[in-house]
């Protein structure tokens, strides 16, 4: 059952031209499934507008750094537990790190994320991690 799943991004050229769309394992397709919740915002999916996490909500709120990060486990916690239904006993850590960037003009701070998920694939009882990093403050991805 394994390269079940289309890969993304999504070739809308190949599929016009009538060639397969690129395939990936369950693991790919759920990592690839969790990084889209994490960078889409509320209301981007006009679908859904519920699909997203409140990371982008609170990109430049002035909250402590542990509400903050409590706030956007929560949030993942529950993107991932409506919209995830492959994965069971879901662990989410977020880790919050601050650089000084200096450039010729000025100097400023930029926040990166860090998050990981360690789950069960239901299917297959396997362990399951996914960890990923995006600067914010401005949005950039590493």
């Amino acid at each position: 059952m394994e390269d079940q799943n289309y890969a993304l991004p999504l070739a809308l050229d190949r599929l016009v031209a009538g060639q397969p769309h690129p395939k990936c394992s369950d693991k790919e397709a759920i990592h690839q499934h969790l990084y889209l919740l994490m960078v889409t915002h509320f209301d981007e999916n006009r679908f859904d507008s519920g699909y997203g996490c409140a990371l982008w909500e609170q990109d430049f709120a002035v909250l402590s750094q542990i509400k903050w990060k409590d706030l956007i486990r929560e949030s993942l916690e529950e993107a991932i537990a409506r919209y995830e239904p492959r994965l069971t006993n879901t662990k989410i850590r977020v880790e919050v790190e601050e650089f000084e960037v200096l450039t010729k003009t000025n100097n400023y701070v930029r926040k990166r994320i860090g998050i990981e998920v360690k789950a069960m694939i239901k299917r297959t009882n396997e362990a399951f991690v996914f960890f990923e990093r995006i600067f914010i403050s401005p949005l950039s991805i590493e």
